[in-house]
C-alpha cells in the first residue's frame, strides 16, 4: 500500500521536526522520542527507553553539552587529587582534610622588643616602628628573626615589615632626630646606622655612607652609638684597631677625644659664621648657695651651628650660684671677693626666662621638646609616693594646656616619649591588677586620649 501520510507527527509531543536515521525510522528533534512507520498497517510506533536511555527526553546538542560539563568535572576532581598526592610525597608534608574552618593557629610568636613614633607621611597621625622578635615561642631565643615593623596605631593596621639581619636580642635600641630632620636609630652594641624613611615606610642602612669614606675608619667599626641628646649629632665610635673618635657625620668631622670636642661645642669663638639660635627647655636644680630659690622650668636661646658638636647644659649646670671675680694674676689671695649671681654660665647661652614663674615643681624632668612642643613629668607634691603627671605646656605663656595621670594606682612612667604632629606618645607600665601590662598611649594636642594599648596584647590577635 502507497504510504499516503502527508504530515508525520510525532506520536509524544506531535512535532513534526524530525530526523531520518534510517528507511522509515525517525527521531524527533522537540523531545528526542524515536518512532517507525508500520508499512502495513500504516501505524506510527513509538519506541521507548528505560534505564540507561533516561537522556534521551533532551536533544542532542543539550546531552552533549551536559557530558562535557560532567567530564570537566570528573577530571577536575581526578586531576586535584593526583596534585595533592604527588606534593605529599614529594614536600612530606601530610595534608589534613578537615570540615574545620577556623584559623590556624601561627606557628611563630612575634614579641615587641621595642619600639618608637613619628609623624606619618602626609599626615598629621602618628606612625609606630616596632623592633619585632619573631621566633617558634615566647621563650624561645635560639633562631629568631627580627625586624622593624611599621605599624598604624589608629587604624590597627601593619604598614610593612623590614628585615634587619644581624640584630641581636640584647641590643637596645637609640634613636635620634638630627638637625636635618633626619630620623635615625642604631643599637649601642651594634655598627650599623638606619634612617627611618616616612614615606616608604622603610628603614635604610646608612652606616656605609655615614663611615664609608672616613680614612680614620678604615679598618672598619667594631661599635657605635649616639652621643648624648645634648652633645648634637653625633657618634660615638670605636674602630676594629681598638681606637675611639666623636664623628659628626652631617658635617664631617671627627674628633679624637672629649676635650677637643668639647672646645667645639662650647664658647662664642669656637663658633662659625652663619651660626642659628635655638630654643631650649630645662628644670633648674636646687641651690645651695641661694637654697631660698625654687626649682624653675627654664626656657633659654642657645646659639650653635647645625651639625657641629654642642655642649647644652646638665640640670645640676643649671642651679643659682655665686661666681666669683677672682684676681686674674697667680698667686694666693684671701678676703672676700666680689660676686655675682648666675644661674647659667655658659656664653652661648644668650637669654633665658622662668617659663612658670608661679609654680612648684617636685621630682619634675622634660618629657619631650621641640621647636613648639613641650611636655613635662612630675609629681603633684613632695610625696614622693605621689602618682606621676604628664603635662602638655603652652612654650609661650608657661600655661598648662592639659593634664594625664593614669588610672592605675601602681604604675611607672617610662622615660621615653615621641612628639608627632598632632600630639605625644608615652608608655607606662602598670602593676595595679593581677597581670601586669605595658600601655601605650596616644593623646592629641587637645588632650583627647586617642588611644590606650595594651602593648604586648597588639600582635596576639
Amino acid at each position: 500500500m502507497a504510504k499516503q501520510i502527508k504530515a508525520l507527527k510525532c506520536p509524544h509531543c506531535g512535532s513534526v521536526k524530525k530526523q531520518n536515521i534510517k528507511e522509515d525510522h525517525y527521531i524527533c528533534n522537540n523531545c528526542g522520542t524515536e518512532y517507525f512507520l508500520d508499512n502495513d498497517d500504516i501505524n506510527v510506533n513509538v519506541k521507548h527507553q528505560y534505564g540507561d536511555g533516561r537522556f534521551n527526553g533532551l536533544d542532542p546538542k543539550t546531552k552533549k553539552y551536559l557530558f562535557f560539563v560532567v567530564a570537566g568535572i570528573l577530571f577536575f576532581v581526578i586531576f586535584s587529587s593526583i596534585i595533592r598526592t604527588c606534593g605529599n610525597k614529594s614536600g612530606g608534608i601530610s595534608t589534613l582534610v578537615s570540615s574545620d574552618d577556623s584559623p590556624k593557629k601561627k606557628e611563630y610568636v612575634d614579641r615587641i622588643k621595642e619600639y618608637l613614633a613619628f609623624t606619618a607621611y602626609n599626615s598629621k597621625n602618628p606612625m609606630f616602628l616596632f623592633i619585632i622578635n619573631r621566633s617558634k615561642d615566647a621563650f624561645s631565643r635560639e633562631g629568631a628573626e627580627y625586624f622593624a615593623r611599621f605599624y598604624d596605631p589608629l587604624k590597627e593596621k601593619i604598614v610593612n615589615d623590614i628585615p634587619l639581619p644581624g640584630w641581636k636580642d640584647d641590643f637596645y635600641i637609640q634613636t635620634r632626630v638630627f638637625s636635618d630632620g633626619g630620623f635615625y636609630i642604631c643599637a649601642d652594641k651594634s655598627n650599623k646606622v638606619y634612617k627611618i624613611d616616612p614615606a616608604k615606610n622603610e628603614v635604610i642602612d646608612v652606616t656605609n655612607t655615614f663611615f664609608g669614606d672616613v680614612p680614620e675608619f678604615s679598618s672598619g667599626i667594631a661599635t657605635l652609638k649616639f652621643t648624648q641628646d645634648r652633645e648634637g649629632d653625633g657618634f660615638n665610635i670605636m674602630t676594629n684597631d681598638g681606637k675611639e673618635y666623636y664623628y659628626y657625620p652631617l658635617v664631617r668631622k671627627i674628633y679624637k677625644d672629649h676635650m677637643q670636642r668639647r672646645e667645639a661645642g662650647t664658647g662664642l669663638s669656637s663658633l662659625l659664621p652663619g651660626a642659628r639660635t635655638s630654643v631650649y627647655y630645662t628644670f633648674s636644680e636646687k641651690s645651695s648657695d641661694y637654697p631660698e630659690e625654687k626649682i624653675q622650668l627654664i626656657k633659654y636661646w642657645y646659639k650653635n651651628n647645625s651639625g657641629y658638636p654642642i655642649m647644652l647644659p646638665y640640670s645640676y649646670q643649671v642651679s643659682w650660684q655665686k661666681v666669683y671675680q677672682y684676681p686674674k694674676k697667680s698667686g694666693i689671695y684671701y678676703g672676700s671677693f666680689p660676686y655675682t649671681k648666675k644661674l647659667v654660665k655658659e656664653p652661648r647661652i644668650t637669654k633665658f626666662v622662668d617659663l612658670t614663674p608661679d609654680r612648684l615643681y617636685f621630682k619634675a624632668d622634660i618629657g619631650y621638646q621641640d621647636s613648639t612642643s613641650l611636655y613635662i613629668t612630675g609629681l603633684p607634691d613632695a610625696n614622693p609616693e605621689g602618682h606621676t603627671y604628664i603635662q602638655k605646656i603652652d612654650t609661650e605663656s608657661g600655661k598648662i594646656i592639659w593634664t594625664y595621670t593614669p588610672k592605675s594606682d601602681n604604675y611607672a612612667v617610662e622615660s621615653d616619649m615621641y612628639g608627632y604632629t598632632g600630639g605625644v606618645v608615652f608608655s607606662y607600665y602598670d602593676r595595679s591588677g593581677a597581670s601586669s601590662s605595658n600601655r601605650i598611649i596616644i593623646i592629641a594636642n587637645d588632650g583627647t586620649v586617642l588611644k590606650d594599648i595594651d602593648r604586648d596584647e597588639i600582635f596576639k590577635r
